[in-house]
């Protein structure tokens, strides 16, 4: 769990590298030996929707993740439910890169039957066939797809509450631990409100930005003063207030778990020495 917290923490950071523009100054290593990827920007990680919903599954999973030591409770069936609509949510998040994916494989398959036979590599069929088997009959990425990561992501953090408020109430004031929950539990019912609305056409509210709970876009880009969604820079700023607030609970809680963590150590180191 505390690995699942920090790793939440980290929800921003592709955001922050590529606002600040330090992502095309971090070299990545050459796996295959070629020099087409030199920087992290050239990577897949950056592009949209790739390292957010990876990093927000990672994180829920560590959160519902079995530990040693952790008694057994009532609650203890939420832990599947809560991994389910993760592994939902990583899956929907595939669809744009995997319709992507299909179109360029596509475009190869194209250019490789335009060769003549005998220059035509072996794998030209294989190109042919699996752009055809995704295009013909995999999913499309379409806007009910969006609501429904909003809903699952959603549904995820609150469950996560469940296993966070008992890791935080064994190791500090219970009622502490509900106030510092309270926020994220808050603001998923509210995502939830949001995305039934938008299903049913009751509300017109976006909801596409929360389709990882969090909203990393706006907060970089209202700290560096640029325009998010064709907003100018300050008329954001209520929104900004909740992402910060959300954002400060999950650091709250990694800082949290790491201190218990440090004193768990130092009370076994000295039980230990004594």
């Amino acid at each position: 769990m505390l690995a699942g917290a920090w790793v939440l923490v980290l929800l921003p950071l592709m955001d922050a590298l590529n606002t600040f523009g330090w992502a095309s100054h971090l070299p990545v290593p050459s796996v295959f030996g070629y020099d087409a990827v030199r920087t992290l920007d050239d990577t897949l990680i950056c592009w949209p929707g790739v390292y957010q919903p990876v990093v927000f599954c990672i994180g829920i999973v560590l959160l519902f993740s079995k530990e040693r030591g952790r008694r057994r409770g009532q609650l203890d069936w939420t832990r599947r439910w809560g991994i389910l609509c993760s592994y939902v949510l990583l899956l929907l998040g595939a669809l744009p890169v995997l319709f992507i994916a299909s179109l360029v494989m596509a475009g190869i398959a194209a250019l490789c039957i335009s060769m003549p036979l005998k220059y035509q590599p072996h794998a030209t069929k294989l190109f042919v066939d699996l752009s055809f088997a995704y295009l013909r009959y995999g999913p499309y990425p379409k806007p009910i797809a969006g609501v429904v990561r909003v809903a699952f992501s959603s549904i995820a953090i609150l469950l996560a509450c469940i296993p966070l408020f008992n890791a935080l109430a064994s190791s500090g004031p219970k009622r502490l631990a509900a106030t510092l929950l309270a926020p994220l539990a808050l603001f998923s019912l509210l995502h939830l409100a949001q995305a039934g609305g938008y299903w049913l056409g009751i509300s017109s509210t976006d909801v596409f930005h929360h389709e990882v709970y969090f909203w990393p876009e706006l907060l970089v880009n209202e700290v560096a003063g640029l325009p998010t969604a064709l907003n100018p820079p300050g008329s954001m700023l209520i929104p900004w207030l909740a992402e910060a607030v959300k954002w400060s609970v999950v650091l709250a809680i990694a800082v949290w778990f790491t201190i218990a963590q440090l004193a768990a150590w130092w009370q076994r180191k000295k039980t230990s020495a004594g």
